[in-house]
């Protein structure tokens, strides 16, 4: 295999990869010339560099590595159907296959990982693809691709996967993809089309020549027009209409929020975050190569995988915001504690560094810096029967959990319909759930559960924290007892006569007229 530039540094270097029958060294080529394709037989001439025990030949100029036409590789054409079938056949071969690549690609990639699928929407296959190396043109999402490369077994992952150089990657024509359809209530899932084209509808807002499209909800990313887009916006007054951007979706630097650049990704300032899926890729591929350069700064997107305390500073980040079967992880380090939390699930674009973990022997990403994008999931609803299991997974998450409240000695305390089963309650400020017109009632509660130590019993009980009852619409009145008067939950004036819910109950009129 190779890899050129390895380091994006601009470097005319390519880092090689040559096999023979007595063992496997690492080539690095300075100077280069034109580059062989995988599979051919090469004469290599170089020095001999031994670094801290590791030997690499280091070799520099065009004629310092050569073939013959007669060792070019012979190359199989093959389906997806083929590989599925028997991948055993193929493994270390050099083949040919045809199909719909999962993601964008950007063109200054050094490392990516994607999938190959036979359909653009409803494969039947796909298989994991190791790009190595910058394919030098943008490969938009779901476009038709024909790779040259090495099916190879990844031992870490327990899965097969096709190894195969940027520049190897060949666009088919006959097969134009759409740009996604974004949604402003879809924030969350925002960072998933990071370097994809995209399209999104708004209300536009030019001030310092600066472009932002909002949302009907007060959301906003920028937008980087081209030079006709400010031609038309001058003549024809855009700032303040209805506009849809389309372009493509990349982070913004400066102003630190996602951005449609309708120039194609060639405006200045952004960035094309990598995926945590891309990140472990790479650490499982050539982790060696992403310790050499410990300053190096990637800029990532990602999720928490588990609810982040203020004093915590070690965690983890996912590729997915929900857990789901597969969800790759990697290990990380804030460099201090903060003051708020960070929910389970948050979406947000980090720039790390790669250290070596000396007690756990394992990578970790170093996080310099980093900002949250988009909201967290919900609160999921926790049963009383859901096991000491469940509640292990729920614990430091937001919840719902239905119950009574009730004030004993030392404080408040959640209890389960007809039965002793209760969490304690820490209160929010000014809570709604333990008033006069709320009290005796059975209500769903929401709070952030807690583990906590029993004050005078050798065991670990449960508590929610910020506790209140449910209010969705904010009107005082909590959803429970708004369901059982008929009011609307998500409407704070349900009757639309200038009063809200809350202020009518206390005036004992009827909310509902």
């Amino acid at each position: 295999s190779w890899i050129e530039d390895r380091y994006g540094s601009g470097e005319d270097r390519v880092d090689l990869v040559v096999e023979d029958d007595t063992g496997v060294i690492s080539v690095r080529w300075y100077s280069t010339g034109e580059k062989p394709p995988i599979g051919t037989n090469v004469t290599v001439m170089g020095a001999v560099v031994d670094y801290n025990g590791r030997f690499y030949l280091q070799s520099t100029g065009a004629g310092a590595i050569w073939w013959e036409a007669d060792g070019l590789p012979e190359v199989q054409r093959l389906t997806l159907s083929d590989l599925a079938v028997e991948p055993e056949r193929y493994a270390g071969e050099i083949v040919t296959i045809t199909g719909f690549i999962s993601e964008a690609i950007n063109k200054d990639a050094i490392y990516t990982s994607a999938y190959i699928t036979d359909h653009p929407g409803n494969a039947a296959h796909q298989l994991q693809l190791l790009i190595q190396s910058a394919p030098g043109v943008w490969i938009e999402d779901d476009s038709k691709v024909e790779v040259t490369g090495m099916l190879n077994y990844q031992e870490t992952n327990l899965r097969w996967a096709f190894i195969t150089q940027g520049p190897e990657i060949i666009l088919v024509d006959g097969y134009t993809p759409q740009p996604k359809m974004l949604e402003w209530a879809g924030e969350s899932t925002w960072s998933y089309e990071s370097g994809s084209m995209v399209s999104m509808a708004g209300t536009v807002l030019i001030s310092n020549n600066q472009w932002t499209l909002f949302g009907p909800n007060g959301n906003m990313m920028c937008i980087l027009p081209t030079d006709e887009d400010i031609t038309n916006a001058a003549t024809n007054g855009y700032n303040g209409s209805a506009f849809e951007a389309t372009g493509r979706l990349m982070w913004n630097d400066d102003r630190s929020m996602w951005c449609i650049d309708a120039n194609n990704g060639n405006g200045t300032n952004l960035i094309d975050p990598m995926s945590a899926m891309s990140m472990q890729a790479m650490l499982s591929a050539n982790p060696a190569s992403m310790l050499e350069d410990p300053n190096k700064v990637y800029t990532l997107s990602t999720f928490m995988q588990y609810a982040f305390e203020p004093l915590d500073t070690d965690g983890y980040f996912v590729d997915s915001q929900t857990y789901t079967f597969g969800q790759t992880r990697v290990a990380m380090s804030f460099p201090a504690t903060r003051t708020e939390w960070i929910e389970s699930g948050q979406g947000l674009v980090a720039n790390v560094t790669v250290a070596w973990d000396d007690e756990k022997m394992m990578m970790r990403l170093m996080v310099q810096n980093y900002q949250l994008v988009g909201d967290p999931p919900e609160p999921q609803s926790l049963l009383w029967d859901d096991g000491a299991t469940q509640w292990g997974y729920a614990k430091n998450t937001h919840v719902l959990i239905n119950g009574k409240a009730v004030l004993e000695d030392d404080g408040w305390y959640l209890y389960r319909d007809g039965s002793s089963q209760s969490i304690r309650l820490n209160l929010d400020l000014n809570p709604i759930g333990t008033d006069d017109y709320h009290s005796n009632i059975s209500m769903t509660w929401t709070g952030r559960l807690r583990q906590i130590e029993h004050p005078s019993e050798v065991s670990l009980v449960y508590s929610l924290d910020g506790a209140d009852a449910l209010d969705t619409d904010g009107d005082g009145v909590a959803d429970s007892l708004e369901s059982a008067n008929g009011t609307n939950i998500n409407n704070p004036d349900t009757d639309g006569d200038g009063e809200d819910d809350r202020t009518e109950l206390e005036q004992d009129t009827n909310p509902n007229t």
